[in-house]
């Protein structure tokens, strides 16, 4: 919740034409502790909070200006903050600041899932002994955050939203039979909810919106599948056909929505699947065709990454102002694009293939693209 005791102090004695002292002398304080809960240095103890009120003849609410929910743009603000923080921070810094906010908010779920998001996409770079330790310790705290808001939100969707994720959570922490009795066994039925949200527009002759409505379903449909190509092909490494053809398809999917441009990041991890796979099948030719392809578009991708639409998906401005976190991505992009490029250089999985000629000048390329990342 949001306590702005002090301007509440500061207005209502002013307005009244009281001194602090006068104040100080019916509480039975200092006039420096009035002076420290007018500043916001402190706050009153908690036994003092009726006698303030009354002595101002209001409720204890309106005393404290209480707000137990912080708007969109808030929570947008506090994520996009403790995010950028990661950067110039030590992880055990931004963790206790983290903690704080949601002891202070602990009645906005909202803002509790974009914290428990938070948790995951950043788990990596808080203290622990290694990733396991790590994993377990934060994935956890993020888990019970999803539980509280699935438990006690009255909206329908961010339980749902919240539900997925504790799933999401119950994967990395390797529980998978509390998942399938969380989400269940089967692929449930879909029924788009943005369809009948762009009927009604249409309906009432809105048709602007009703378009907009089915572009911001598309751009993120867009993505979506992609990441099921992605997660697919880790499926299908020992089947080299099912494999071949899957990220064919894929390719031209990606093709379609133009990913490479409009969503990056989700484009080159489809790429970085596709080469762990055919490295894994022992396809050189294959692995360096979709290395090439994961190089040149690194190296268009400017960074930070924001999402966006283009000529085609040219409504859509205005729902992604109002996605959680709006057009940023959940993790620090630059970390992000260090990542991409330190999984090629450096994991076991390519070590055979750094003595074909073909590697020298991709790494080359990739080492430029880091280092003009950090001038």
């Amino acid at each position: 919740m949001r306590v702005n005791i002090g301007p509440v102090l500061v207005s209502q004695r002013k307005k009244r034409g009281i001194t602090q002292q006068q104040l100080a002398d019916f509480i039975g304080v200092s006039k420096g502790a009035v002076s420290k809960w007018e500043t916001g240095q402190s706050y009153p103890d908690i036994s003092l909070l009726p006698a303030l009120a009354s002595y101002f003849d209001l409720r204890i609410d309106d005393l404290m200006d209480y707000e137990p929910q912080l708007s969109a743009k808030e929570i947008q603000n506090i994520y996009r903050s403790l995010k950028k923080s990661f950067t110039t921070e030590p992880g055990d810094k931004v963790l206790t600041t983290m903690r704080s906010f949601v002891r202070r908010y602990y009645a906005c779920y909202p803002f509790l899932q974009q914290m428990g998001m938070l948790l995951l996409n950043h788990f990596d770079l808080l203290p622990g002994k290694d990733m396991q330790d790590k994993t377990a310790k934060y994935v956890s705290e993020a888990q019970q955050l999803f539980i509280r808001v699935r438990k006690n939100s009255d909206d329908t969707e961010l339980k749902l939203r919240a539900r997925n994720m504790e799933a999401y959570s119950l994967l990395l922490l390797n529980k998978p039979t509390e998942v399938l009795s969380l989400l269940g066994t089967t692929t449930p039925e879909y029924i788009p909810t943005e369809n009948l949200i762009a009927s009604a527009y249409q309906m009432q002759g809105k048709t602007e919106q009703a378009q907009a409505v089915y572009q911001s379903a598309m751009y993120q449909a867009s993505s979506v599948g992609m990441s099921y190509f992605t997660n697919y092909l880790v499926l299908l490494n020992d089947d080299p056909d099912r494999f071949g053809e899957t990220y064919q398809r894929g390719r031209a999917y990606a093709d379609v929505f133009a990913l490479a441009s409009l969503n990056p990041a989700v484009y080159l991890n489809f790429l970085l699947s596709a080469v762990m796979g055919f490295a894994h099948q022992q396809k050189a030719d294959e692995v360096f065709a979709v290395l090439t392809d994961y190089t040149d578009t690194l190296a268009d991708t400017k960074f930070p990454l924001v999402l966006h639409g283009d000529a085609y998906f040219d409504k859509i401005d205005s729902w992604l102002d109002h996605l959680d976190i709006g057009s940023e991505t959940p993790r620090n992009s630059e970390m992000v694009e260090q990542q991409l490029i330190g999984i090629v250089l450096n994991d076991p999985t390519l070590a055979p293939f750094r003595n074909d000629e073909r590697w020298a000048p991709l790494a080359d390329k990739l080492k430029e693209i880091n280092q003009n990342a950090h001038e």
